[in-house]
């Protein structure tokens, strides 16, 4: 059976609002200037330490690794106890989970952030429901743009890898899916520090409208019921 995989933040769900806050949060906390609200939008991605480190580094600061671990636990639970409160699912992007559940798709979530923040994110979204596996940040020991990720997700679903397709919105996305050999689709409007074009996305949609033909164009005949 075909199957999509799909990244959490930046394509599931805008959950800049939200980690904006809480990066904000650590910053001030520790004597820094918040990150403004368009400055953030590269920052995310990568998990929350890496989040962290950017915005340090937007105020010219590097902390050694001790204090990043103590000041990245901060984040997560300023995070943690935050997660959903600016933050929804993009639009049109319902029809697509509920089209793919009625055909009986495997679905699953391959993302970099924890996997506990990810499973309370989706069960908040009220979208956990859709989703036969979820692999996160910290499932396994390597995490995206490695193959890892998607390889076990494929394998906890029982499908092929040219079988599946692979949705994200960043370069960590792109490269995980090549290194797994599975085709890439990605949103231009998540989170990424390249170009659109430096992406190396096999297709880019602006709008989840969009995607049942990107998919279908992708993959002849496996997803014809989106």
């Amino acid at each position: 059976m075909p199957a999509l995989l799909f990244d959490l933040d930046g394509t599931l769900a805008n959950t800049n609002a939200d980690l904006h806050a809480a990066m904000n949060h650590v910053l001030v906390k520790y004597g820094y200037d918040e990150v403004p609200s368009n400055a953030v939008h590269h920052m995310i991605g990568g998990g929350a330490r890496m989040i962290l480190q950017r915005g340090l580094a937007e105020n010219g600061v590097t902390f050694d690794d001790d204090k990043l671990d103590i000041a990245t636990e901060e984040l997560v639970l300023c995070y943690d106890q935050n997660i959903d409160t600016y933050t929804h699912v993009y639009d049109n992007l319902m029809p697509i989970l509920d089209n793919a559940r009625a055909a009986n798709y495997k679905m699953a979530v391959v993302t970099n952030k924890r996997e506990s923040l990810s499973s309370k994110l989706l069960f908040r979204l009220n979208i956990h429901a859709y989703f036969d596996v979820l692999i996160g940040g910290d499932t396994l020991p390597t995490r995206k743009p490695d193959a890892a990720p998607i390889t076990e997700a494929l394998k906890r679903l029982g499908t092929p890898a040219d079988e599946a397709l692979m949705v994200g919105d960043s370069e960590a996305d792109t490269g995980s899916a090549r290194a797994a050999n599975v085709a890439c689709l990605c949103v231009s409007f998540g989170y990424r520090r390249v170009s659109l074009d430096g992406l190396g996305a096999d297709a880019i949609i602006d709008d989840y409208s969009e995607f049942a033909a990107a998919a279908k164009a992708l993959k002849p005949g496996l997803f014809d019921a989106l």
